[in-house]
């Protein structure tokens, strides 16, 4: 299976047009990344799903939100006999409604602006562990692999040839190439699909 890389993508799309030598390269080169952008809205990659773990302070309940932050998944803290336990997200007017004190072990956050919020305020110092879904960042290198499973690497393919043929204002071929790319991920599945299929496969139910 190929790579497809920036510089492969780059290339097979501007063929896919005619050759088009007359779209600068970086015209292309956004078109692509906005392509892999495109795709993982209709397949998000495990490549998405971070992990980081912070410690609060005593009184202090915020928590800075992560740079490529995009959208949360879970937030837990390490209890004192060494389990995890998730936190509820809940809303941010809930919390100024009823106030941070007294003090206590964090029940619920809330997401505002940069930061998290725990409520009630942590009345001591607890490791927490925020699972989160991060921005992707463009390719820039010609070498650069688009962050998508393999599989859905050929259509991202097919959908910057799209893009590049809209770009050039060819409506017919943009929608060959819109037909191509629906048909090929009919036939794919997602990352979210493929872990489901391991968990009924193992024959496991999974209690949260």
């Amino acid at each position: 299976m190929a790579r497809w890389n920036l510089g492969q993508l780059m290339s097979h799309a501007t063929a896919g047009i005619g050759h088009r030598s007359d779209i600068p390269a970086s015209i292309v080169s956004f078109l692509v990344n906005e392509a892999m952008h495109q795709v993982l809205a209709d397949a998000p990659s495990n490549a998405q799903e971070k992990l980081v773990i912070s410690s609060t302070t005593s009184g202090e309940n915020r928590m800075w939100l992560p740079d490529d932050y995009l959208e949360p998944i879970s937030l837990s803290y390490l209890s004192n006999v060494g389990s995890y336990r998730t936190l509820r997200l809940a809303n941010h007017r809930r919390f100024d409604a009823k106030g941070f004190t007294p003090v206590g072990v964090p029940k619920e956050y809330a997401l505002f602006g940069e930061w998290i919020e725990l409520h009630p305020s942590p009345n001591s110092a607890y490791s927490l562990q925020f699972r989160y879904k991060s921005y992707v960042t463009d390719m820039l290198d010609q070498e650069d692999a688009p962050s998508v499973s393999t599989s859905w690497r050929y259509a991202v393919l097919l959908k910057s040839k799209q893009l590049c043929a809209d770009y050039v204002a060819d409506p017919a071929l943009a929608a060959v190439y819109d037909n191509q790319y629906q048909t090929h991920v009919a036939r794919l599945d997602t990352d979210h699909a493929k872990r489901q299929m391991d968990k009924s496969g193992m024959g496991v139910r999974v209690i949260y």
